[in-house]
């Protein structure tokens, strides 16, 4: 049986992943996941590819009542209401998304830990600071296959390729079978899988300290022979709405 072993969601973008037991997919994903992205003094979009410690950082959400808490790796926890400054926008995969300044501890914070000023911007609509698509899916028998062509070297942990979904059950690279197809999940929620996830250079960095620790673009073009890019796992778009929790089984439509 196929089925959701996690949920993966970051709702400051390219910050470290926490782990729902269930979330309400909506037509533009999880309303937890990326409401939230970073700028640096340039007015420019910040991820994991720029600075790498963001991965350590771990961010939560309440949308009602509002509430955003930054963890650091000392256990110190900045929290509360995310009030909204200056307006921004940022370039993300393309296209504008625009948001507000979040006011508070929050911008220090973060600024001081990575070492640069950097501020957190609120996106304006929930849903719109994801990359391509709004959900990614991979299985874990992806993954452990692509451990088992390191020699021992490496056993990846799902965080280093951020799916949203990471699914138990199925067979090795069984989620590029479903691209063009429908999925149902649990008995609510369809996904319509329409693409092939084209791996950055954040898969070469450790989940936990954003290091770089092994070039695994590289084992990915190598075992993937004829690819343009490094592709591993897919995305997906909302066809019906709906909650999904940890155990709701998949079925291919």
């Amino acid at each position: 049986m196929v089925a959701i072993e996690k949920i993966h969601v970051s709702p400051v973008k390219s910050m470290g992943l926490i782990d729902f037991d269930e979330a309400h997919i909506s037509e533009h994903g999880i309303l937890e996941d990326r409401r939230f992205f970073v700028m640096d003094a340039e007015n420019k979009l910040v991820t994991q590819r720029q600075i790498g410690k963001l991965t350590q950082i771990l961010a939560d959400y309440l949308p009602r009542p509002e509430e955003l808490a930054l963890q650091f790796p000392d256990g110190h926890v900045i929290s509360g209401e995310p009030g909204l400054g200056k307006p921004m926008q940022a370039m993300i995969w393309g296209r504008f998304v625009t948001g507000n300044v979040v006011d508070g501890d929050f911008n220090d914070a973060i600024s001081e830990f990575c070492g640069q000023p950097l501020r957190i911007v609120r996106a304006h609509e929930p849903g719109t600071s994801y990359d391509e698509f709004p959900i990614s899916i991979m299985s874990q028998a992806t993954i452990d296959h692509l451990s088992s062509l390191t020699d021992g070297k490496m056993d990846f942990d799902s965080r280093r390729f951020r799916p949203t979904l990471l699914l138990s059950g199925a067979e090795v690279l069984e989620e590029d079978d479903w691209l063009g197809q429908s999925i149902r999940i649990g008995r609510q929620v369809r996904l319509r899988l329409v693409s092939r996830d084209p791996r950055c250079a954040i898969t070469t960095l450790d989940p936990t300290t954003g290091e770089r620790d092994f070039d695994t673009l590289r084992l990915i073009l190598e075992n993937r022979p004829g690819m343009r890019a490094a592709y591993l796992g897919v995305y997906a778009v909302v066809e019906q709405s709906g909650t999904v929790a940890v155990g709701d089984e998949i079925e291919a439509l």
